[in-house]
């Protein structure tokens, strides 16, 4: 423990300084002061467990000094020097704290010695005291924190008013403001949050958290704005360092104001409407700010002719065609909009099903594909629709080309079909149509149209627009072409139908493939 020895004459703090063998006892001398005003200056910069001071001193005395100490509750102990006629002032320096005294005519190394030694311990003994008490009352708060937010969270599954749980979670007077965080599979929603003082945690699934912060009831808007951004990135910042999750792998969605226990209801709504938006959408931020309304506009609808096309593909092992159904499929939950976990539920679903129908068609690697895309929360952990969507193209095509050495033209057991493909794949970059190619195989349009959907599960212009970006995409990644002259070299009369079409397809628009 560092001593200070505190007293305004030179030859005292000099013969204290070297009057016992400071480091063999276990302490360590932190220094000398002349007087009260410069050991308290020590005090504030520098670590001291134990002050030698004397009472009688100029500016500010050794009683003053004690005084300070225990005011501020710094975790000090304190031994007071004293002169025969100073016991009135060693009286005094007792009542206010002081641990012990010496006479200086008297002093000798052995007692001061065991003075500082029982000073030392009874500073260990109160200090370890004082961390058990802290213990426990960070115990009993996360406790409390914890107990609210399970009730909240059956709550929120039953709906039922709860008076007890209202007063308990809103005092009177009282308002608290609401933080989401949404993250990766085993992320945040069994995280311990006591850390971050806040009022209730309150688990909205397996992979979201609803924080609850005791707030200020007055606050101007623009207040509340600063007071709402500073917390979500002070929460960002912990969740990167503290929790260790990567920045790719969560979002934070700025809530609402919670005023009364149903509040807490559409605060979790705002938060899944939040994470929708940040999904399908691509939020440039992890920061997701308060939206004008907290309405939650979801569609109940899933793509079910989408899923029926790709498990038809899988089945007669078609890769051209499971990956056309699997960007169909995406695009069209662009379009509904599903919530996030009904999107990962369901494409967890149509997969293990795709699995099955690879299986009967004899797969080999099957143990492979459960592993890379069935098994350890992988789907849950994709935050966007464009990581989604890379995803199930590449499940889709392990699926359709699992046991065979990739798809070809030639795959197609129909000959016409077979001819169709080539066809497409020879003169793509020519402004071709259904005509010509219906032309070429000498059949016609509706009979071709009506064979090749029946065995590839897509049309004849959806072939031919796959082939054509399946084209550009290559040509994009060499970075080799502008994108008008890509445009072109894969049969588009324009450069702007060749981006529409190029980003309802892929999902991004060339520039931003390109750039990838």
């Amino acid at each position: 423990m560092n001593v200070l020895i505190v007293d305004d004459e030179p030859i005292v703090r000099l013969g204290l300084s070297t009057l016992i063998e400071w480091e063999r006892h276990g302490f360590a001398l932190a220094g000398t002061a002349a007087d009260g005003v410069e050991a308290w200056k020590r005090i504030e910069t520098e670590a001291v467990d134990i002050v030698v001071t004397d009472i009688l001193m100029p500016r500010m005395d050794g009683l003053e000094l004690v005084r300070k100490l225990k005011e501020s509750s710094t975790d000090v102990a304190v031994v007071v020097l004293s002169c025969l006629d100073d016991f009135v002032y060693v009286k005094e320096a007792m009542k206010l704290g002081a641990r012990d005294y010496i006479l200086k005519p008297t002093m000798e190394p052995e007692e001061l010695l065991a003075i500082l030694l029982e000073a030392k311990e009874a500073l260990a003994r109160q200090r370890q005291e004082q961390a058990q008490v802290a213990r426990w009352r960070e115990e009993l708060q996360q406790s409390k924190q914890a107990q609210l937010g399970l009730k909240l969270e059956k709550w929120l599954i039953s709906g039922l008013p709860d008076e007890e749980l209202a007063e308990q979670l809103l005092p009177p007077g009282k308002w608290l403001h609401s933080m989401g965080v949404h993250a990766a599979e085993g992320q945040p929603a069994y995280t311990d949050w006591s850390d971050l003082g806040v009022h209730a945690a309150v688990r909205c699934g397996e992979q979201s958290v609803l924080l609850l912060y005791a707030a200020e009831p007055l606050v101007s808007q623009h207040e509340w704005n600063v007071m709402c951004y500073e917390r979500a990135a002070w929460l960002e910042r912990y969740i990167i360092r503290e929790i260790g999750l990567e920045e790719s792998a969560f979002v934070i969605g700025i809530g609402m104001k919670v005023r009364s226990l149903p509040d807490v209801a559409a605060a979790a709504r705002l938060l899944e409407s939040q994470v929708n938006r940040s999904f399908y959408e691509g939020a440039s931020s992890r920061i997701i700010p308060l939206p004008d309304t907290t309405a939650v506009a979801h569609s109940i609808r899933l793509p079910q002719e989408e899923k029926v096309d790709l498990l038809r593909a899988v089945a007669s092992g078609n890769a051209e065609a499971a990956l056309h159904a699997a960007q169909r499929l995406c695009d069209t939950l662009a379009e509904l909009r599903p919530p996030v976990g009904k999107t990962h539920a369901f494409v967890h679903e149509l997969l293990g099903l795709a699995a099955e129908y690879a299986r009967e068609r004899g797969s080999i690697r099957l143990d492979d594909f459960e592993a890379a895309y069935l098994n350890g929360g992988k789907l849950r952990s994709i935050m966007s629709l464009a990581g989604l969507r890379r995803f199930l193209s590449e499940a889709a095509l392990a699926l359709a080309g699992a046991g065979t050495d990739g798809y070809a033209p030639d795959a197609a057991k129909h000959p016409f079909v077979r001819k169709a493909l080539q066809y497409m794949r020879d003169h793509f970059r020519e402004n071709i149509g259904t005509a010509d190619i219906a032309q070429y195989v000498r059949l016609s349009r509706s009979y071709l149209s009506d064979l090749f959907g029946k065995e590839t599960g897509e049309s004849l212009s959806e072939a031919l627009t796959r082939i054509r970006i399946e084209e550009a995409k290559r040509l994009l990644g060499t970075g080799e072409k502008k994108v008008y002259e890509v445009a072109e070299a894969v049969g588009f009369q324009d450069a702007k139908t060749f981006a529409k079409t190029f980003k309802k397809v892929v999902g991004c628009s060339p520039k931003e493939y390109e750039a990838r």
